[in-house]
């Protein structure tokens, strides 16, 4: 009998994680909130830890090593602080979500070296009459932050006026906030076993339907046309995937184990793979999605002990010479560990079956112009070393601080030129 083996490039993907000399070990963690516990950048990593008001650690990314004590701390909230987020456009500006109602934005200085407490600015955004769960950015959008609090509000935030540009009540306590691909739809898991996916510059939701979790992670699977739904079930964890026309019911329910901890998703739309974990867990399983509703299990990472939360880095970080095609943080008790996955191949040139272009980090569209109900899709990259600068879309956008140095400048060189003029005349 002949047996047909499933087409895929991910097929032997493995996680390498990195040796303690080059993991951030002697961390002082603590775990507030149901989120990741733990945001990168390219040039930052932070975590809660404990103090007075609602202390974050921040350090350096890339600096590896013992970090005890010595970590600087970024306290600009009066309690603890739930969930971080890094911009997608600036690795350098941070939103913060806290206990004490508060939505934080801080700019960290261009050298994380010199980081030392004090953010360059920083931004409180009051409006939340509960304590803030979750912080997301716009993928798209310059400036636009979503924020989803304990009273089953979430918030949409214009940073650049700094006030509040929209409001939806979600109807109970979210679990998580997360946009699709071009942020023209949002979406949030409730406690009372609901998923509700809206416009977030609409008052009416678009879809509310029932799902069976009442811990629900939700993730947009956008290139395959589907949504995600994942949580514990009757002690374990499952994972549905629904058809955004038929949400009554979902066409995959899929079994990824017997752990009971809070679910820990990432997607990956560039290679269609999905990574589960848990908290508490000791593995990280990863799964090949396609338009049909398909799982296809495709390999697990055992890390030996339980993990508090993990974060995946942006795709640009990824080292192509090694075949990596995703870059994550793993976050225990008393450390953070580097784990790359990789698929293993001897060749050493450029693989274009391994990466598409991917998200480039830039707005595709100034904060105002989403508001007014314009969408385009995200700004993708040619990961090619021979092509590393070709950008698809994309707008140049200026900040209100941009204007304002902008302003000061030209006034400066109108100064000089009257002087000249002066100085001529005489």
């Amino acid at each position: 009998m002949s047996r047909f083996v499933r087409k895929s490039h991910f097929r032997h993907v493995f996680g390498q994680g990195a040796k303690k000399e080059n993991t951030y070990f002697d961390i002082k963690l603590a775990t507030y909130g149901d989120g990741n516990h733990l945001a990168a950048s390219d040039k930052y990593i932070i975590h809660s830890t404990a103090g007075g008001g609602g202390p974050c650690s921040v350090m350096p990314y890339g600096k590896t090593g013992r970090i005890g004590m010595g970590a600087a701390k970024l306290n600009v909230h009066t309690s603890k602080v739930q969930d971080f987020a890094f911009s997608n456009f600036d690795s350098k500006v941070v939103a913060t979500a806290s206990e004490d109602c508060m939505v934080g934005v801080s700019v960290l200085p261009d050298d994380p070296s010199t980081f030392k407490g004090e953010p360059t600015s920083s931004l409180l955004l009051e409006g939340h009459q509960k304590k803030v769960d979750f912080v997301k950015w716009h993928p798209c959008a310059q400036g636009i932050l979503g924020s989803a609090s304990h009273d089953g509000v979430v918030k949409i935030w214009d940073v650049e006026e700094s006030k509040e540009a929209k409001e939806f009540d979600v109807g109970g306590v979210a679990t998580c906030l997360e946009f699709n691909s071009d942020g023209s739809l949002a979406a949030t898991a409730c406690s009372n076993k609901r998923s509700v996916i809206w416009d977030p510059r609409s008052d009416k939701a678009a879809f509310n339907f029932k799902q069976d979790f009442t811990n629900a992670k939700n993730i947009f699977h956008d290139n395959v046309g589907l949504f995600g739904v994942g949580g514990s079930k009757m002690g374990c964890h499952e994972y549905h995937l629904y058809d955004l026309k038929k949400l009554s019911e979902p066409i995959t329910e899929f079994e990824v184990d017997d752990s009971a901890g809070m679910m820990l998703c990432n997607y990956d739309p560039d290679t269609k793979m999905l990574y589960i974990g848990c908290k508490g867990g000791s593995q990280i399983k990863y799964f090949e999605l396609n338009s049909k509703g398909d799982m296809h299990k495709l390999s697990l990472h055992n890390i030996g002990t339980g993990i508090k939360g993990f974060y995946f880095l942006p795709k640009l970080m990824c080292e192509w010479k090694k075949c990596m095609i995703a870059k994550s943080l793993l976050l225990f008790r008393d450390k953070i560990q580097p784990v790359d996955f990789i698929v293993p191949r001897k060749s050493q040139l450029f693989a274009k079956d391994l990466y598409p272009a991917a998200y480039a980090g830039v707005p595709s569209l100034a904060g105002a112009e989403w508001l007014s109900g314009e969408n385009k899709a995200p700004v993708t990259r040619s990961m090619d070393p021979k092509n590393q600068d070709a950008t698809v879309g994309g707008v140049k956008i200026q900040t209100k601080a941009d204007l304002i140095a902008e302003n000061k400048e030209l006034k400066e060189k109108i100064k000089a030129l009257e002087a000249k003029v002066a100085e001529l005349s005489k």
